[in-house]
């Protein structure tokens, strides 16, 4: 917090924010601890020194200036003549601070403030016994004094709150000053007179009188930015009155022409318009042109990536973000993914889903009647234009070559690979299968060797299961080093996905312990209203042993959170996926997860394989890669889904590099050099993964010997997908990275 926020304001400084700027006074004294509706005797003993010298400047103010200038009115009103009577005068003062005290035990502020208020409105009316000039000028000084002290002393301001309160105060004071009219004998002109004091007080109350001068202001000073005199949306009366009812004319045009050179200025200028309560309307209107115009920039300059995460100077961030600008989150990450694809195909399926996005978006706006619907309803248009623009590039770009669906070395998603997903069906069935039963708590195993499609089947859940909610935490992307980071980090991913997939809101994780918060978590999970069916899937699994070093017993109890969860819960299943079995591991694993369903991923069969790599989508040339080129892919692959995929890609991009539409046998050696080198990562991940006795297998079986494996071996080799039933290599491409790559 800055020095002059923090600072005590000067007796002027403090009159000033009294009269036009209250609710400053109040954040003002509040950031400094001072309460202004703590009772005088209170502040008086307080040991801070900002409560006695809130009391000082209260006293003076309400006890000394505002008298004063009541004496200085009916000085002015009887040098033109008014005749007052400064007894009377006298007289209401007196009763108006007595009174105002006696309230002041109860608040300062609503007590003496309120009081004195109305003691300046009631001497000043009653002292001037001649004239309708004195009376309204009366009328109006009390009310102008008494709004900020009486109702604006609130953070928060409610419009029509103040209004019923003003026309009330007018009503209540018209009828009071005819009865005193008529109690003084003067029954002529009661009624008018009263109300008279009634409609003057209710204006005033409404500072009209203060709202007209600042109409002038404001239109003189826009008119002058428009000439190009300098900045004067700084002069703006809305910076220097927190207390106008009604809108000022052109506010939003001017914070709109004054925001690209002064930015910081135009966000005070709002803020400021979110405090006045004639001017929320108005501020709302400018931020909602300021962040339309501001995203349309983005798009036109192509900084997708800022847009998918409201990044700006007008822009508020995704969270807490006003569902229209969420809408456009979408289209602009297809937009980011089309310009940082390489494929050409890749960049047009994203712009087709970019434009999928964006009709969608725009009905939203069309049934949208707020400011920002207008707003951005008006800029969409331009997003349409830069879509098109980008796509016809595309196009251009991908006119004179083959495409190229297939995706190796990333997880498949409904979004992006859907097309090339295949030969997974029967686990999305079982899977399917095991959550429509209400009557069986089994939750799954999901087992398979690395790159063989585990992460891809897990994400393609969502659009395969639309009757269920799917949540997908990877700890090898989620790394936690405490069980509460790590149950923190499921909750939020679990809270970010089922409103993005199904818009359903669930509740955060408990502010408990940290096993203690996942339990009732669970519990809420499960007792939600609604047929919701939620499946946890933990991708990685093995990874919970690195949550718990050293001491082992928050990991059993982890275990059996997990247990329970899997035998007695109905709605919310657990998937836990990972490369290893659970009798290769510790045999907590096995105690804990016995009641589970295990799904082991194998390799693709050859006619899913052949099928994949000769029509991976509908209009995909077949003679780019015949079936007798898809056959010796399967065999060198061995069916291995990312091999697959990665030859697939290779080989589409040698025949783009080439200007051909035909692929041959005698390409698969040259794409295989460059798989070699491509898929190091998965050959030294598979090798290194393997027991000493497995690698000498490995070693063996590459070199075309037929080895006399061990059961152990065998069956490790056999759950790796790396033997065939036959005793063979199961994948020839590892065999070469071995014979050439490979260390002793």
């Amino acid at each position: 917090m800055t020095a002059e926020a923090t600072a005590f304001p000067s007796l002027l400084r403090f009159l000033w924010m009294f009269l036009m700027q209250p609710v400053s006074l109040h954040r003002r004294l509040a950031s400094l601890g001072v309460d202004p509706e703590s009772r005088p005797w209170k502040l008086w003993r307080s040991p801070s020194r900002f409560d006695r010298l809130y009391l000082r400047r209260s006293s003076v103010t309400l006890f000394v200036i505002m008298p004063l200038a009541t004496a200085i009115v009916a000085g002015g009103l009887a040098l033109f003549g008014v005749q007052v009577s400064w007894g009377r005068g006298a007289v209401g003062v007196a009763l108006g601070v007595a009174g105002g005290v006696a309230l002041g035990v109860v608040s300062l502020v609503f007590g003496v403030a309120v009081g004195m208020a109305f003691a300046m409105g009631f001497a000043v009316t009653f002292g001037a016994r001649a004239g309708w000039g004195g009376l309204a000028l009366g009328a109006a000084f009390g009310a102008i004094m008494n709004l900020p002290s009486g109702v604006a002393f609130g953070a928060v301001r409610n419009l029509a709150r103040d209004l019923a309160r003003a026309l009330l105060l007018g009503m209540i004071a018209g009828m009071g000053y005819a009865v005193v009219f008529v109690l003084h004998g003067e029954v002529a002109g009661a009624v008018v007179r009263g109300l008279t004091v009634g409609v003057v007080l209710l204006a005033a109350s409404l500072r009209l009188p203060i709202f007209c001068l600042e109409v002038l202001a404001q239109t003189a000073f826009y008119l002058s930015n428009g000439l190009r005199l300098g900045g004067t949306l700084r002069f703006s009366p809305v910076l220097y009155d927190e207390l106008s009812y009604f809108p000022l004319p052109f506010l939003a045009r001017h914070i709109e022409a004054a925001a690209p050179q002064d930015p910081e200025l135009a966000r005070r200028v709002l803020e400021a318009c979110a405090i006045a309560p004639g001017q929320r309307r108005t501020g709302r209107l400018a931020l909602a042109r300021l962040q339309a115009r501001e995203m349309e920039a983005l798009a036109r300059s192509r900084r997708f990536a800022a847009v998918a995460e409201l990044q700006g100077f007008w822009l508020p961030g995704v969270a807490g973000a006003d569902p229209l600008l969420l809408s456009f989150r979408e289209a602009a990450r297809y937009l980011a993914a089309a310009l940082g694809a390489s494929v050409p195909y890749h960049r047009i399926e994203h712009l087709k889903r970019a434009e999928d996005s964006l009709k969608a978006t725009r009905n939203q706006l069309i049934a949208g009647r707020s400011h920002l619907a207008r707003a951005l309803g008006s800029s969409v248009a331009a997003w349409g234009e830069i879509l098109a623009g980008i796509r016809q590039e595309a196009e251009a770009a991908a006119a004179h070559v083959l495409p190229n669906p297939f995706r190796a070395g990333e997880p498949l998603t409904p979004e992006q690979g859907r097309e090339v997903f295949r030969g997974r069906e029967r686990f999305i069935t079982q899977i399917e299968a095991l959550l429509a039963d209400p009557h069986h708590s089994a939750s799954l195993v999901l087992l398979g060797p690395r790159r063989c499609g585990k992460t891809s089947l897990l994400k393609m859940l969502p659009a395969l299961l639309p009757d269920a909610q799917c949540v997908f935490f990877d700890l090898q992307d989620n790394p936690a080093g405490s069980p509460a980071a790590f149950f923190q980090a499921l909750a939020r991913r679990a809270q970010e996905q089922t409103q993005r997939d199904r818009r359903l809101t669930i509740p955060p994780l408990p502010p408990k312990p940290p096993l203690e918060a996942a339990g009732e978590w669970l519990e809420q999970l499960e007792a939600l209203p609604g047929e919701h069916r939620i499946l946890i899937a933990i991708d990685e699994f093995e990874r919970l042993e690195e949550l718990f070093p050293g001491d082992r017993r928050e990991l059993l109890q982890l275990m059996g959170l997990f247990r329970a969860t899997i035998q007695h819960r109905r709605r919310v299943r657990l998937l836990v996926s990972g490369a290893a079995p659970f009798d290769e591991l510790d045999r907590m694993w096995d105690d804990h997860f016995i009641n589970t369903r295990e799904l082991r991923l194998t390799n693709l069969d050859e006619p899913t394989a052949v099928g994949l790599l000769t029509r991976p989508i509908p209009d995909f040339p077949p003679e780019a890669i015949p079936a007798e080129v898809a056959g010796a892919i399967y065999v060198r692959a061995g069916g291995q889904p990312y091999l697959l995929q990665l030859y697939g890609s290779l080989l589409v991009t040698r025949l783009n590099g080439r200007e051909r539409r035909e692929s041959t046998p005698e390409d698969i050696p040259v794409v295989e050099g460059e798989v070699l080198t491509q898929a190091a990562a998965y050959f030294r991940n598979t090798w290194g993964d393997a027991p000493q006795e497995a690698r000498l297998a490995l070693r063996a079986l590459a070199d075309g010997e037929t080895p006399n494996l061990a059961p152990r071996v065998r069956r490790w080799l056999e759950r790796r997908c790396l033997l065939t039933p036959e005793g063979g290599l199961e994948i020839p491409a590892l065999g070469r990275w071995i014979r050439e790559e490979a260390a002793e």
